[in-house]
């Protein structure tokens, strides 16, 4: 008999793994693919503006932008550019921060350094038949490749799989995004990249710096160039006397981060690298400085630099390097 009732109380081998699976769901994060990347599961339509090809002249009249871009194109008119632009431009939301209801200066906040970039492929004698925006967005810089030239592969990756949507949805084949997480690897082929960008991202990266580093002076052609911008000197100098300027979103950040940063700014940028993390989680979450010390110490290992330029990109010093 009490066999008999013990064996009542016993649990199917199938119902055990149906409580096990239920718990292990629990426990499980739902978007886990967050700690390393970003919106992994977002499926929310887009709301595309006009292209460039549509909008009104008004929307284009930014003197300090025009007055940089006609410096770069010389006597060519601007509107040749411009009306080969026929893609959308993305609303406010997906543009990563960059001039919000300004839809016209995000255009030529792109061309201006898609021009800066060009510039040295001339000055190189590069005839490129691929480039790799590293930290792409939503194309601000690779749909002016994609408007402007023929080159036939236009790599661009990111760790927001929302902007990687956007791109397959809205720009041409000859565009090949990938969706990348945070920990270096890149799948691109070895020595397979003339030019390779990036805005804004190494200002971030907190970790894995030098394998990022590694990974993309593996897939940059001999006689390529990178073209990296960073927080240097120049910035720290520039942001010191903007520490009370609300409407600098750099300095404010960095503030809310470490309230001494403003006793910092009195004195020199650390002859080192400098992080200022806001964020425990998710894989962009600090604002970082080099200084040019550290960059010829320990960049200078993986590149030859060639340039160091100062407020080349915003508040941003572009790096242009080579391969060793």
């Amino acid at each position: 008999m009490l066999k008999s009732k013990e064996s009542k109380n016993e649990l199917s081998t199938e119902e055990l793994n149906r409580i096990i699976t239920a718990r292990l769901q629990d426990l499980r994060p739902v978007a886990w693919e967050d700690d390393i990347s970003r919106n992994t599961l977002d499926n929310r339509p887009f709301e595309n503006l006009c292209s460039p090809s549509e909008l009104e002249t008004t929307d284009l009249d930014n003197p300090i932008r025009l007055k940089a871009i006609e410096s770069l194109i010389g006597t060519t008119d601007i509107s040749n550019y411009i009306s080969r632009d026929t893609y959308p431009i993305p609303c406010a939301e997906d543009r990563e921060g960059y001039t919000p209801g300004f839809d016209g200066t995000y255009w030529l906040s792109g061309f201006e350094d898609y021009l800066k970039i060009m510039k040295f492929v001339k000055k190189f004698s590069l005839e490129p038949k691929s480039v790799f925006d590293f930290g792409c967005a939503s194309g601000r810089l690779i749909r002016h490749y994609a408007a402007q030239t023929k080159i036939p592969e236009i790599w661009g990756s990111d760790i927001n799989a929302r902007h990687i949507r956007w791109l397959y949805e809205n720009l041409p084949h000859t565009v090949k995004p990938i969706f990348n997480h945070c920990i270096p690897t890149l799948p691109i082929p070895d020595n397979s990249i003339d030019v390779i960008s990036a805005f804004s991202v190494f200002t971030h990266i907190d970790t894995f710096e030098t394998c990022w580093l590694a990974e993309l002076r593996r897939i940059l052609s001999d006689d390529g160039f990178a073209y990296l911008t960073v927080h240097n000197e120049d910035t720290w100098e520039m942001l010191s006397d903007q520490v009370d300027n609300e409407e600098n979103r750099l300095v404010q950040s960095m503030l809310r981060i470490d309230p001494t940063v403003r006793e910092a700014l009195k004195g020199p940028l650390p002859d080192t690298r400098t992080v200022y993390r806001f964020s425990q989680s998710g894989p962009y979450r600090a604002q970082v400085f080099h200084s040019n010390n550290y960059l010829r110490q320990v960049w200078g290992r993986f590149f030859e630099i060639e340039e160091i330029l100062p407020g080349h990109h915003i508040r941003q010093t572009v790096l242009v390097l080579r391969k060793k």
